[in-house]
C-alpha cells in the first residue's frame, strides 16, 4: 500500500473492484427489466391470441 493511498482511502484496486462490482449491478438490473419488458409484450400477444381463439370457438358454436 502506497502512502498516498491510505491519505486518500482505497487502494485504486479496491476503487476498480467497486465499480466493477456497480456495473454488474446496473447491468443484471438492466437484463431483468428487458426481460420483464420481453415478458409483459408476450402476455399481451397471447391475450390477442386468446381473443381471437374465443371468437371463433363463438362463431363456430353459432352454425
Amino acid at each position: 500500500m502506497h502512502m498516498s493511498d491510505n491519505l486518500h482511502g482505497d487502494s485504486p484496486t479496491r476503487n476498480y473492484s467497486r465499480e466493477l462490482d456497480s456495473l454488474r449491478r446496473e447491468r443484471d438490473s438492466i437484463k431483468r427489466i428487458l426481460s420483464q419488458a420481453n415478458l409483459e409484450e408476450l402476455s399481451n400477444e397471447l391475450e390477442k391470441i386468446n381473443s381471437s381463439i374465443t371468437e371463433i370457438e363463438r362463431e363456430f358454436a353459432g352454425n
